[in-house]
């Protein structure tokens, strides 16, 4: 996997979102379509979409795994009304153009969240994690190895290539476990999530506060009085 073919599924996914877009603005007769009519001219359009979505969201969780929240949460905010789109357009109704109104405004909810998906891809492009970047070009330099040994070089620089060979196959293989650690983590983060929602605000207790009591002492002792004038005896 390399940055270029990040950079692909971008377009891809891209291209699609601008069609569906097109599509909508293009006029007010996709309204006019019975939900059949509809989701038989927009099926193939709504899975390609949401099967590329789901595509670059694995992309951006490679690239930038320390993303995942938002990475999640922009995704589900693309697939979830994609899935109520097709759930409208399969409802039994009397006016089955009311239908179709409806699941078009579950559409444009997706194409809004679409284009929010593809910025954060891009920003996800220009910006990936720097260790994942270091390790996936040593991986491209470890693909391209067999074309390397086939040129004649000097004895030493072919020693250093054997010690270069030999730490990339210990970065592929630190790879391959930074992969699993990432689908563990995602399966984690998605246990949390879960427990999360089980959680309900407590009831709110009202502390009564009592007064504070000081004793305040009103004896005073008395002694005799100081006279000013001295008597003679």
């Amino acid at each position: 996997m390399a940055i270029e073919d990040f950079g692909t599924s971008i377009i891809q996914f891209e291209v699609i979102l601008q069609k569906i877009t097109a599509n909508m603005t293009s006029g007010v007769i996709f309204e006019k379509l019975k939900p059949p009519d509809l989701w038989k001219r927009s099926e193939a359009d709504v899975t390609s979409l949401q099967n590329s979505a789901l595509h670059l969201r694995e992309l951006m969780l490679v690239f930038k795994p320390e993303r995942t929240p938002t990475i999640e949460r922009r995704t589900r905010a693309l697939v979830q009304p994609l899935g109520s789109f097709k759930e409208i357009l399969s409802r039994k109704s009397d006016d089955p153009l009311t239908n179709s109104k409806l699941a078009l405004e579950e559409l444009r909810k997706a194409v809004v969240e679409g284009s929010n998906l593809l910025d954060l891809a891009k920003e996800i492009k220009r910006q990936p994690s720097e260790g994942i970047s270091a390790v996936l070009k040593l991986k491209e330099v470890y693909d391209a190895k067999e074309y390397l040994s086939a040129i004649p070089v000097p004895g030493a620089i072919y020693a250093r290539f054997l010690g270069l060979r030999k730490y990339i196959e210990n970065l592929q293989t630190s790879l391959s476990n930074l992969e699993q650690v990432l689908r563990d983590l995602r399966k984690n983060l998605d246990s949390v999530v879960d427990e999360m929602s089980k959680f309900r605000p407590m009831p709110t207790e009202e502390l009564e506060e009592k007064p504070v009591e000081f004793e305040v002492s009103t004896s005073e002792e008395k002694g005799p009085e100081p006279s000013l004038v001295s008597e003679n005896k």
